[in-house]
Parts: structure tokens; C-alpha cells; sequence
């Protein structure tokens, strides 16, 4: 019986690219929308896609799942010509005027993705979901739920020109005025984000990623020889080479335990998207002498990055800032053992199932790493840990039932 209010649910896409380019929040809002269309048949599902990715979602269709081009190749051209413009003008401008010249292109990138209106009322949509945060097809009368991952920008701005902080702020304090209600992906990015948008707390709503492991790909063996890779010898952090992620210290970490035990044998695999980021790791690694030691794979297919996860000797992960931290559950529940940064929302996720060391401090992060390739009672302890941690956060339905329940929780704000 199809729920009142809730007959057809907009779901905006349109931020989604081509492979792993959005890292862990592309695989939450395609596995949550497998989910919720599986357990609410009578609810109709449209998903708001732009065209260099409406094809690729298209394994998302089903008897009550259909896609919507909201955003055409002309419109995308369109916006990159405007913003490549906007940017080369105001490269060198003061960061006040950038400032000015981010909030306008700010409205203008929400104005030029909607066109002369949104589509979601054209769709008879009962409410529109946003997994990507900015609610920009919001419109009057019609629900919203808005998920928020983080506040990164306002810890490490350095990360990221000022015209970003200025759009990301913008997102977020949109989300904060447009959205009936809010997720959260956890405790940490919740009390994050009532502090930095004086929000109620009764309006936003904790629902950590539960998500499945992924199903490994058949010949895994072989998916590991094409990076001459052997099972149980290499370290693995899967994470796209932006900033945050901390690469450079990993690697100095990486040099100083190579150097400092003369039986540490393990490689280091960094998969990502590839960057020009993750070519100067690359040439980095390269110059300190670990070219042979240190694989860049590039970006790995879901099936082939469980495959490399499962085979493992360790995940190691040095982020700085995450709002969550998926790839932990991921590992544990795989059954491999995990050191991860003490910061952030990484010790609530982890618990007490993984080895933890400070991101900021090379030495830490070497003993950590030295630490997983020889003592065989921490290993054990860390996976039997980790596969009770796991089972708190792999129950993908669980997710999908805590938001539809938000949902109607949205609808009913706003009937």
C-alpha cells in the first residue's frame, strides 16, 4: 500500500559523474535508492540525472525507478564555459572579490542546471531527496530532504580555493533553509552541522552509511597480478588523491617504515580517480626511491576494489577529515585489520576495532603500518573486533527504512 503523501519522490542525481569521481557519497545514493525502490514498489522513483552520467544510472531503472535528463550536454557545456570564464577572470583577483564572484556563480550554476523552472513539480514529485546536499530543484509546497557528509571546508579551507569554500557554504546553508528535515551521516558531521548552521536539533537526524560489502569479482588472483600484487602482502588505501586524504604523510610514513625494518616486505596499493594529484605521488614515490613498492592502479571498479580489499594484509587509512569513513566498515566486515587517523568522526565509526595513530605524525603512522605486518595477536584481535564492529553498520535495508521514515517525516511537515 503506497504510502499517503509519497507517490512519486523526486531524487536528484544530477551532481553524479562517470566512474569514482564522487567518491564514497556515489555509492551511498545508488545503493539507497536500490533499496527504498525495492521496499516501496507502490512509490514511484525519478531520478534527476545530467547527461554525462544519465546513461551509466541507467542500471538503476526499474519497474518503479525512471530517469529524468535534467541537465543536458548543452546546459553542462554552457555552465563549464561560464565558470571557466568566471574562474580565469578572477584568478588573481582579491579574495574579496572572489568571494562576491562565488556567490553570484553560485546562483547563476543553480539558475543554468534548473533552466526556466525546476522539474520536480512538472513530475508531480510528493518530495524531493538530495544525496548530494544542495537542494537545487527545491520549489514551494514540495518536502525536501537534504543528507549532509560534512564540514570540511570551514576545518581545512587550505584545501580549497576560495571560490569552492564560498559554493560548498553556499550548498549547505541552502540545505539549512530549504530543507524540511536533514540526514546526517554521523554523531561527528551531525554536531557539526548544528553548530555551523544554528540549526534545531529535532531538524536533522543521524543515519549512519549501513551499507552491504560489495560483491567481490570473479579471478580476483588475476585482478591482482595485473598490478604484480600477492595476497597478504600489501597495505591498501582506497581514497581519491584529494587533500584531505592525507597521501603525502602516508607516504613519508611508507618510506620510514620501509627504511626502518629490513623485513617489512609489503607494498602499498593507492587506488583513486586518477589526478594530476596522483601522478605527483606517483613521481613522489618514484624520487624516494619506492616505485617498485608503491602501486597507483587508478580507479577500481566496485567488484576488483573488494577483490584487492579481501586479499589484503591491512587497510591503513590517514585521512584527516571524514564524516564517516566507510572503507573502515568495509574492511572489517571483510575481515581484514584496520589502522585509521584518530580524528574526526573515524573513532566513532571504528570503536575500538582498529589500530589508531595520529594523521599529522609520519612516525605514528609507520609504527601503525609496522605494527599490522608483524604482530600476528593484534591482527587477530583487530579482525574479531572489526567483524563485531561491521555488523552495527552493514545493514543497507536498515539505512534505507531509517530514511524513508524520515521522508515521511518531511511529508508530514509540510501537508
Amino acid at each position: 500500500m503506497r504510502d499517503s503523501g509519497l507517490e512519486t519522490i523526486a531524487i536528484d542525481l544530477t551532481p553524479v559523474l562517470p566512474g569514482g569521481e564522487n567518491g564514497g557519497a556515489k555509492r551511498f545514493a545508488l545503493e539507497i535508492v536500490r533499496r527504498l525502490s525495492a521496499q516501496q514498489p507502490a512509490t514511484r522513483f525519478v531520478l534527476l540525472t545530467q547527461a554525462a552520467s544519465h546513461e551509466e544510472l541507467a542500471s538503476l531503472d526499474g519497474p518503479n525507478v525512471t530517469r529524468f535528463q535534467a541537465v543536458g550536454a548543452a546546459a553542462s557545456g554552457a555552465r563549464n564555459r561560464v565558470f571557466g570564464a568566471a574562474a580565469r577572470l578572477v584568478r588573481h583577483a582579491p579574495a574579496a572579490v572572489k568571494r562576491v564572484a562565488a556567490r553570484v556563480g553560485y546562483r547563476l550554476h543553480r539558475q543554468l542546471k534548473r533552466g526556466a523552472a525546476s522539474p520536480v513539480r512538472d513530475l508531480g514529485a510528493s518530495l524531493l531527496f538530495c544525496p548530494f546536499t544542495a537542494p537545487t530543484y527545491a520549489v514551494p509546497g514540495v518536502p525536501v530532504v537534504c543528507t549532509i557528509y560534512d564540514q570540511q571546508y570551514r576545518a581545512y579551507p587550505q584545501f580549497f580555493a576560495v571560490e569552492d569554500v564560498i559554493q560548498r557554504e553556499r550548498a549547505f546553508r541552502d540545505a539549512c533553509e530549504r530543507a524540511s528535515v536533514l540526514a546526517a551521516i554521523s554523531d561527528f558531521s551531525r554536531d557539526e552541522a548544528i553548530a555551523a548552521g544554528g540549526l534545531d536539533p529535532a531538524r536533522i537526524s543521524t543515519i549512519p552509511l549501513r551499507m552491504g560489502l560489495p560483491d567481490a569479482a570473479p579471478g580476483g588472483e588475476g585482478a591482482l597480478g595485473r598490478w604484480g600484487l600477492e595476497p597478504g602482502r600489501y597495505l591498501l588505501y582506497p581514497a581519491n588523491f584529494w587533500k584531505h586524504k592525507n597521501h603525502e604523510m602516508l607516504l613519508t610514513a611508507f618510506g620510514i617504515a620501509c627504511r626502518r625494518e629490513a623485513g617489512f616486505g609489503l607494498k602499498l596499493v593507492l587506488t583513486g580517480a586518477p589526478s594530476a594529484r596522483g601522478d605527483w605521488i606517483a613521481r613522489a614515490a618514484a624520487a624516494m626511491g619506492l616505485a617498485d613498492r608503491v602501486v597507483l592502479p587508478g580507479f577500481v571498479p566496485e567488484g576488483d576494489l573488494a577483490q584487492l580489499l579481501a586479499r589484503s594484509a591491512g587497510l591503513v587509512f590517514p585521512s584527516l577529515y571524514e564524516g564517516f569513513g566507510l572503507p573502515l566498515i568495509e574492511a572489517m566486515a571483510a575481515g581484514i585489520p584496520v589502522a585509521c587517523s584518530d580524528s574526526t568522526a573515524l573513532g566513532e565509526t571504528a570503536g575500538e576495532a582498529a589500530l589508531r595513530f595520529d594523521p599529522r605524525i609520519p612516525e605514528s603512522i609507520a609504527a601503525a603500518m609496522l605494527r599490522l605486518a608483524s604482530d600476528t595477536a593484534l591482527r587477530e584481535s583487530l579482525v574479531r573486533g572489526g567483524r563485531e564492529r561491521a555488523s552495527h553498520y552493514t545493514d543497507a535495508d536498515r539505512m534505507a527504512r531509517d530514511y524513508w521514515s524520515l521522508f515521511r517525516t518531511a511529508a508530514g511537515a509540510v501537508a
